[in-house]
């Protein structure tokens, strides 16, 4: 419900609208002034629910902006930005890319479709999953590619600040796999 409320105005400015649309003409129609009461009431409502949800990021959001601001510094080859946001007790793997990527130079880097965002149940610290399909257009010692990938990227809090702490990725289809095949496809990627 928070997601419907918070992250989404444009339903709840379509819903306040609509209902204030009925009483108007239920108050036209009838001309008894507690429609008009009412919908001037549930105008103010949405208007109120509007500016809360227009001003207050949730974690989603904050989320999706955090990946959009990422994929937009590694396209723009700001390597500092991007390995800022590593967290410092990173897993290997994302120790190793760090340590790499300045040897590559970024064409293109986006975000095709954020399949999901987990929020973790912990607390202290924050944590959270982001679920995603990427494409990447990039050279690296005179060789260039264009790589389609689903990504998964683990994230936790330090400070307020969301930071990277581990990745996965696999073949772009991924997502559409079922439980079955997508366990098959893990165990290549763990040998």
């Amino acid at each position: 419900m928070q997601e419907y409320l918070l992250e989404s105005p444009w339903i709840v400015g379509s819903l306040g609208s609509f209902l204030s649309g009925v009483l108007v003409y239920a108050w036209i129609e009838s001309g008894r002034g507690v429609f008009w009461k009412w919908s001037l009431g549930i105008a103010i409502a949405t208007l109120l629910c509007l500016l809360v949800n227009i001003g207050f990021k949730t974690d989603r959001e904050v989320l999706s902006q955090f990946m959009t601001k990422l994929a937009a510094d590694l396209e723009a080859n700001r390597f500092k930005e991007v390995t800022a946001c590593v967290h410092p007790d990173a897993s290997e793997n994302l120790r190793n890319l760090k340590n790499q990527l300045e040897t590559v130079q970024f064409e293109s880097v986006r975000i095709k479709k954020i399949h999901g965002i987990e929020i973790g149940k912990t607390k202290n610290p924050k944590t959270a999953a982001i679920r995603m399909n990427v494409f990447v257009r990039a050279s690296r010692d005179g060789n260039s590619g264009s790589v389609p990938r689903w990504v998964k990227i683990h994230l936790e809090q330090e400070k307020n600040k969301w930071m990277v702490v581990d990745y996965e990725h696999r073949d772009p289809q991924y997502e559409m796999l079922n439980r079955d095949a997508q366990d098959r496809m893990d165990s290549l990627y763990r040998r």
